[in-house]
């Protein structure tokens, strides 16, 4: 009677020992999933940004609506509470908040203060080297350099951009492809209603060569 007994807990033993044996080899590829599907976001996220950085029409120049599409484009990648650091060169200093190019109470010009220069829409809008309409500015970004780290609804971003001139060579016909600019983005990301948005970054130079 008590070895019945006995033989019952131990099959029942061994069965709960297989399913949680069988629900942790599971586990783990569906973690592995799950990460990597946010990664991808988050990559689609970054693109996303080096296209809004990235001159339409580089043998004409974009026009003004389409200069004010891409600071759209841009501004909707980030929270409405997103903040970005440039620490030094003209106009220096923090840029808080979203804002709308075409509401100068929330996309004023730079103030002058490094405390509180504007909103990202002022940087993206007087700031920013791509979006001035004179500049026909590229945006590349080596793969390598890229790197995400996801806590939860949380993640640091870190990667490089490197802009150039592609405006046409009058002597050759050929894009210039001259050098302008190397900047790093080093900040976070922050998952809001299922969207990856932008939510503060720290803009540097980046080291002279992308060295792998």
């Amino acid at each position: 009677m008590n070895t019945t007994k006995d033989g019952g807990r131990y099959r029942f033993a061994l069965g709960a020992a297989a399913a949680a044996l069988a629900v942790g080899v599971w586990s783990v590829p569906a973690l592995a999933g799950t990460v990597n599907k946010q990664t991808a976001r988050l990559y689609q996220l970054q693109a996303a940004f080096h296209a809004a950085a990235t001159v339409h029409d580089p043998v004409n120049g974009d026009s003004a609506d389409v200069i004010e599409q891409r600071i759209r484009d841009m501004l909707a990648l980030w929270t409405a509470d997103g903040t970005l650091v440039k620490p030094a060169g003209a106009n220096a200093g923090l840029y808080q908040g979203n804002g709308d190019p075409s509401d100068p109470a929330t996309c004023p010009t730079p103030s002058g203060n490094p405390a509180n220069e504007g909103t990202l829409c002022t940087f993206f809008k007087y700031v920013a080297g791509s979006f001035q309409p004179a500049n026909k500015f590229v945006s590349l970004a080596p793969s390598y350099k890229t790197s995400f780290d996801i806590h939860g609804n949380q993640a640091t971003v870190y990667f490089e951009c490197h802009y150039f001139n592609v405006a046409i060579d009058p002597v050759s016909g050929s894009p210039l492809w001259n050098a302008v600019s190397h900047q790093v983005f080093s900040g976070g990301a922050q998952k809001v209603q299922g969207q990856w948005l932008f939510s503060h970054a720290d803009s540097a130079p980046p080291p002279p060569v992308p060295v792998p």
